[in-house]
């Protein structure tokens, strides 16, 4: 892999990280931020369906707020193509217009303020990583989100290079990765000076599951590493539109 160690990243750093949720599942609720706050981390969290909304999560996504972290919009509903099984009927993406998504889109937003998120520019990840509605998936939601968002997470794996990766469908790493293999993400990153994505889903259970020791290996190795700026997806993304 090519570097790009002729980019300047924040506080001479040698890369960038940042850690993004999926889902807003119990397990993150449980394991996840428990261990960022131990440690002194702010994550990115993609929160939707269940784990936004209902209303037993509100406390746990104010405290989320309040202690710095950033909650994105991931949508309201989940919707993907109907070629997943879990996609309930009148929620696929074949059933959606570019009119329903932006109403649900700022139905999302409604919500996240109501945990008292302050931040004046949100990001945005895409469900499934799928980017477009209609009964042949061909219209494009991207410009959607370019409008809304200061950026956008997609689910393709890989490092993103400043300059050289789209900032409404930035890469990442869906991991189910041990410890070891975590870090190694991040060690690739710090050899190529990128910025490295790391998705997860479950931590220490529910679905597409790092272990909680995995996680909390990560953060040991995240913790005081001067060669790694650990940032909110946000952040991060702002600071490469701002610097490229």
């Amino acid at each position: 892999m090519a570097d790009n160690k002729s980019f300047k990243w924040f506080s001479n750093a040698r890369c960038a990280i940042s850690l993004t949720y999926d889902d807003g599942i119990g397990s993150q609720f449980l394991n996840a931020v428990p261990q960022l706050g131990r440690y002194g981390i702010k994550g990115t969290f993609f929160p939707s369906t269940w784990g936004l909304t209902n209303p037993e999560n509100r406390e746990k996504w104010k405290k989320i707020a309040a202690d710095g972290h950033e909650i994105g919009c991931h949508t309201l509903h989940h919707p993907c193509s109907d070629s997943f099984d879990f996609v309930k009927k009148g929620y696929s993406l074949q059933e959606y217009t570019i009119d329903r998504m932006e109403k649900e889109i700022n139905d999302n937003i409604e919500t996240i303020r109501g945990f008292g998120y302050k931040e004046k520019e949100l990001v945005f990840a895409y469900p499934c990583g799928q980017t477009a509605v209609g009964p042949r998936l061909s219209v494009s939601y991207k410009p959607l989100i370019e409008k809304m968002f200061i950026a956008a997470r997609g689910t393709f794996s890989g490092y993103a290079k400043p300059g050289e990766f789209p900032q409404y469908e930035a890469p990442c790493f869906g991991v189910e990765e041990d410890g070891q293999g975590l870090i190694n993400i991040v060690k690739e990153a710090e050899k190529t000076g990128s910025w490295a994505i790391i998705l997860f889903h479950g931590v220490g259970g529910d679905y597409i599951s790092v272990t909680a020791e995995a996680h909390e290996t990560l953060l040991k190795y995240l913790k005081g590493n001067k060669d790694v700026w650990t940032a909110r997806f946000g952040d991060a993304a702002r600071y490469i539109k701002e610097n490229v």
